[in-house]
């Protein structure tokens, strides 16, 4: 049996995410108008029949409308079924039903569900005209009267029961795309859980530690709380593998990021560095009630980045840390130190027969061997799911041998030896091809693991892939990158840096002291096509001098991260044949005028000395991958003429850039752009940009004395997100109107910006606009095309010098889908009073507006105003209580006339 294959369900494409069935006259104007709009606040794409008239005839565009929805909430009142329309949409509502599994919600609005199966007298009328139908409708009632929904009586509170029909809602459309993937046989998890939410579940913000050693199953355990109680929060996040992600180049910078996307849905923050993540997290966050479970931590500065204090969250929150260190979670001061409850011995002998057997329990000829192997992995999950695996279709008299090779060692609390059997167990290919990517590509991309694999002699990739996973060594996830539990590329880096009979100079992959011994020694290793030396800390290593690289003349995979030495000058050899080269802090100032780049996929450099790159780049055909990132000395980037299928090029942090070579504004293939430099006088920059394949353009300080770069037609399909920081543009070039794709525009701190060019609602598809931290006066108005930023829900200018809110005019009716408008820290006196034609508008800020005397209107959906700071504040709209609740309004004046609504 092939265990890694699996049947995928067909995803069919929706257009709406509810289509509401109603019968007009009973509740158009009441309960199903409430309702739409408490489903659309929440960001819930309806679709509703506002015709208020309807024939006979039903049109294909309303049979399409329900085929093309993900729900069907149908509301059932007193003359539902006596409307021929409404009945045609409920059939073919039951039909999508049955057979697409469309979701159907009813509502029994004022009628009980047992009425709704005897329509008779409503029916009277009906069967003289449509008797051919009359069977079907009957069918679609009575089906639809035994569905679970909700039933509305005289005088219940509407409101509060459309606020759970809202919940609900929302749980099924996101719980598809929330729920994390947890173990295949979850043996055991049930109990697990309850306990763990005994202690999570409690009133009040919570922070609980879980704890113990590798291979308990606390990851699983989370992922599964996770999934459980998730819906019940306003926000809610899961960051794995912390200890891990956090060592990469500014991973908890990056952290802090991917958390606050996650909460707040915003993908628009860029926190800069970790101390103002820790502020924004703070101030952001404060008044949430989110869920939030960092998996896998291991140090203090984690948990300060991550999840400081109690004060972070809004009341009710819940922080939830797996760690292997009990001591971390007592320091930081967890509500309850929890260690991961062990699985019974039943439990564990179910969770060994699923994988081994495929079956609850083991088969009465394998029961005592079963038992034995339980008893030797004691009752540790990834134990049993990885000898449970290896010993899958393997006959009695196999299956006792190996126990009774474990018998004689000793696991104690370390399984290396039992992960270790299963490799010993690999053909000699899949063996090489498992430590390859142990000790390299965990979190790669599959397809191109696949292709470095194959560039270093690997030729089993199908046929070695499966086998891994079917032994559970690896998975690969949702997002095709490969993942491997800790543990495992743990045993795998024991197993390339153990001693072996052959010598360092024979082996194709050498880590750590393997490595050194050959730099060290004087005999080429003409084998070795891989070398990893890496330390926690730098560590010098003057073996690493300038010609090292000219004993593995053949080497493919280079990665090498904080090793320094005192020889080093010039480098004088690097093998053509590289494929994959990362080496953080490169101590090199050049490259060899030798080497050519012609084989080289990925290069990352970030933290390098490097000044320039001789002729290395006149053959990089190949080269997908560039990260030069903070290479403090780098002054110029040369002809890339030949990368022509580079796809990420990473200047950022590069200060003492000042050209860059006119090539790069023409490559093809380039998704991913960013530039750094604090030079003033950035001397070059290509212009106009031809990059017909951007999606991602970022500068930061950049001072380019010839202006900034034009936008040409070439870019008006891809580029989606554009972002100046600190740069010295004075103006935005006219030519961002041929960027038709471009969805983010953020700039900050851009002193000299005064003013944006009216080719911005040219942009049809932005749902972005920040300007912060600029000189901006105005926002361009006057503008007469109507909606011409559909798309537009953000839009942030504050810090800046703004005068008059004029253009709000021109933007309520360009933007009909705003939601968020910041305009605190500004100059104005007045909030016009056309700001009650913004209807989608549920966040206002104006904090810190020192001037702002007055806010006549505010519109009716505003679910949360801030208007800290403004010291003038005299007059204020005597309905804001009717709007917004108190708790969402911030407002501080002396001189603030009415105040009894708070």
């Amino acid at each position: 049996m092939d265990r890694s294959s699996g049947s995928f369900s067909s995803h069919f494409r929706w257009s709406f995410d509810v289509f509401l069935s109603f019968r007009g006259e009973d509740t158009r104007f009441n309960f199903t108008s409430h309702l739409y709009t408490a489903l659309r606040q929440r960001g819930i794409n309806v679709f509703i029949d506002n015709k208020l008239t309807r024939g006979d005839k039903f049109p294909p565009s309303l049979l399409k409308a329900i085929e093309e929805s993900k729900i069907s909430i149908v509301i059932i009142s007193e003359n539902y079924a006596s409307s021929s329309w409404c009945l045609n949409e409920l059939v073919h509502i039951n039909m999508c039903n049955e057979l697409r599994g469309q979701v159907v919600l009813p509502v029994f609005y004022k009628v009980n569900p047992s009425q709704v199966r005897k329509q008779d007298e409503a029916f009277a009328e009906l069967e003289v005209r449509f008797s051919d139908k009359m069977q079907a409708w009957r069918e679609a009632l009575t089906a639809v009267s035994y569905m679970s929904g909700w039933v509305v009586l005289q005088n219940d509170d509407e409101a509060n029961l459309i606020q759970k029909i809202v919940q609900q809602v929302w749980k099924k459309l996101t719980c598809s795309t929330m729920q994390l993937p947890v173990t295949k046989y979850p043996v055991g998890i049930d109990r697990q859980v309850e306990n763990l939410l005994s202690h999570v579940m409690i009133d009040g913000t919570r922070m609980v530690g879980v704890y113990g050693i590798g291979g308990m199953g606390k990851t699983t355990l989370a992922k599964t709380l996770y999934n459980r109680i998730a819906d019940d929060f306003e926000g809610y996040c899961f960051l794995a593998n912390v200890r891990e992600a956090s060592k990469q180049h500014e991973g908890l910078v990056k952290l802090q990021e991917k958390l606050l996307y996650e909460i707040l849905m915003d993908d628009f923050i860029r926190v800069g560095d970790l101390y103002r993540g820790i502020n924004i997290i703070r101030n952001r966050l404060c008044s949430k009630k989110i869920l939030l479970i960092l998996d896998d931590i291991d140090t203090s500065e984690q948990l300060q980045a991550l999840a400081g204090g109690y004060d972070w969250f809004g009341y009710g929150s819940k922080v939830i840390v797996t760690t292997r260190n009990e001591q971390l979670l007592d320091i930081h001061g967890f509500n309850k130190l929890r260690s991961v409850p062990e699985l019974n011995y039943d439990e564990a002998l179910e969770l060994f027969s699923w994988h081994a057997f495929q079956c609850s329990h083991p088969p009465s000829e394998y029961l005592q061997l079963s038992k034995d192997a339980v008893n030797y992995c004691k009752n540790l999950p990834l134990a049993l799911e990885v000898l449970g695996s290896f010993l899958y279709s393997t006959d009695q008299s196999k299956f006792r041998g190996i126990l009774e090779e474990f018998a004689i060692s000793n696991l104690d609390k370390d399984i290396q030896n039992l992960l270790q059997v299963s490799y010993d167990e690999l053909e000699g290919d899949v063996q090489e091809m498992f430590l390859f990517i142990s000790c390299f590509f965990v979190g790669e991309d599959k397809t191109m693991v696949e292709t470095m694999l194959k560039s270093c002699g690997c030729l089993c990739w199908e046929k070695g892939i499966k086998k891994l996973m079917n032994l559970s060594l690896l998975t690969i996830n949702k997002w095709n990158k490969v993942e491997m539990h800790d543990l495992i590329q743990q045993m795998g880096h024991t197993i390339a840096r153990s001693k072996t009979s052959i010598s360092a100079s024979e082996k194709k992959l050498l880590v750590g002291d393997d490595a050194m011994h050959v730099f060290d020694g004087i005999k080429e290793a003409r084998a070795v096509k891989a070398i990893k030396l890496e330390f926690p800390k730098p560590t010098k290593l003057d073996i690493i001098d300038s010609s090292a690289f000219r004993k593995v003349k053949n080497l493919v995979v280079l990665k090498v991260k904080n090793v320094i030495s005192s020889k080093i000058s010039t480098l004088e050899f690097l093998p053509n044949s590289l494929r994959w080269m990362s080496w953080s802090e490169f101590p090199f100032s050049s490259f060899p005028s030798s080497y050519s780049m012609e084989n080289l996929i990925q290069l990352k450099l970030p933290h390098s000395s490097i000044e320039h790159f001789g002729r290395a780049f006149m053959r990089c055909e190949s080269l997908k991958q560039l990260d030069l990132s903070n290479s403090f000395f780098l002054e110029e980037i040369p002809d890339l003429s030949a990368a022509i299928n580079l796809e990420n090029l990473s200047l950022s942090g590069c200060i003492s850039l000042v050209k860059v070579h006119k090539s790069v504004g023409s490559l093809g293939k380039l998704v991913d752009l960013s530039l750094s430099s604090h030079v003033y006088g950035f001397k070059q920059f290509p212009s106009p940009l031809k990059l017909k394949s951007l999606k991602r353009f970022s500068t930061d300080h950049c001072t380019i004395v010839q202006g900034y770069p034009q936008f040409s037609q070439e870019m008006k399909s891809s580029l989606e997100d554009l972002w100046f920081y600190s740069s010295s543009i004075t103006e935005l070039s006219s030519t961002i109107r041929y960027l038709t794709s471009l969805k983010d525009l953020t700039i900050t701190d851009c002193k000299k910006l005064t003013t944006l060019p009216s080719t911005i609602y040219d942009l049809s598809k932005l749902t972005s606009i920040e300007v912060s931290q600029s000189d901006l006066s105005t926002f361009p108005s006057s503008y007469s095309c109507p909606s011409s930023l559909p798309h537009l829900t953000r839009l942030h200018l504050y810090e800046n010098k703004i005068t008059n809110l004029d253009f709000l005019e021109t933007i309520a009716h360009a933007a009909p889908s705003l939601r968020e408008l910041n305009l605190s820290n500004n100059n104005f006196s007045i909030l016009p009073s056309c700001i009650v034609n913004f209807k989608s508008l549920r966040f206002l800020e104006t904090f810190d507006c020192k001037l702002l005397e007055e806010i006549p209107k505010i519109p009716e959906g505003l679910i949360s105003l801030g208007a800290e700071g403004c010291i003038s504040l005299a007059k204020f709209p005597d309905n804001l209580a009717d709007f917004i609740s108190s708790d969402s309004v911030h407002i501080s004046s002396p001189s603030l006339v009415l105040i009894s609504l708070l």
